[in-house]
């Protein structure tokens, strides 16, 4: 067992969920930004390199979602709402699983440029996750109502924005396919890439019913 284990067992078991979700949270901004520098850098060749490093990310958002959720089977007395707790980790770990997923498929489908709509949605996705990291944070003092609302608000714009970027996508990838093998491909792309907006969205959504519920 990990020194960071031990410490974990030996803290009090309502902090070691705090703690499990803000490394969860951490995870999801550190797997987003390296997947938007990824795609900036425009390079194909480095897209296999990305692949494996974005993959090191989704088996440590795995594991802490398994440890949150075995957590709670041990545990009698939560901090929160048991099904509160297990919808962050779930939301949490479906935006790496989906970012993990985009990269994978930049790699099997040989992705030779990258289209300005899915620079978009990743820059999207970076700025709701680092909200996302004080919103997981806030849920251990549950203070500053105000602010956290409007983070929470401002989830939420992101979240239409990118639903605006990725139909606007869409129509213009439909509106000349001189290559309808690599449309298939890149509507599968884009359609995960807001997926992952959604589930950034779900996060906050879930911030705000807790927050509400311990009011």
């Amino acid at each position: 067992m990990s020194l960071n284990a031990v410490i974990r067992w030996l803290k009090p078991r309502e902090m070691v969920f705090f703690d499990l979700l803000d490394e969860a949270a951490a995870n999801v901004l550190a797997s987003a930004q390296l997947f938007d520098q990824g795609l900036r850098s425009g390079d194909s060749s480095t897209w296999a390199d990305l692949r494996r490093e974005m993959k090191d990310l989704e088996h440590k958002g795995d594991e802490l979602t398994h440890d949150i959720l075995d957590r709670l089977n041990l545990t009698f007395v939560t901090p929160l709402e048991r099904e509160d707790i297990m919808e962050l980790a779930h939301a949490l770990d479906d935006v790496v699983d989906k970012l993990d997923a985009v990269a994978e498929r930049f790699v099997l489908y040989r992705i030779e440029s990258v289209l300005p709509s899915a620079l978009e949605l990743s820059n999207l996705a970076v700025e709701g996750a680092v909200e996302v990291v004080v919103l997981i944070r806030s849920l251990r003092t549950m203070s500053d109502g105000k602010e956290i609302s409007r983070r929470i608000r401002h989830v939420h714009t992101l979240e239409n924005k990118a639903d605006s970027v990725y139909h606007t996508a869409l129509a213009q990838i439909f509106e000349d396919p001189k290559d309808p093998i690599l449309l298939i491909k890149w509507k599968e792309i884009l359609d995960i890439l807001e997926q992952a907006t959604d589930d950034i969205k779900r996060v906050a959504q879930v911030v705000g019913s807790t927050m509400m519920k311990n009011a």
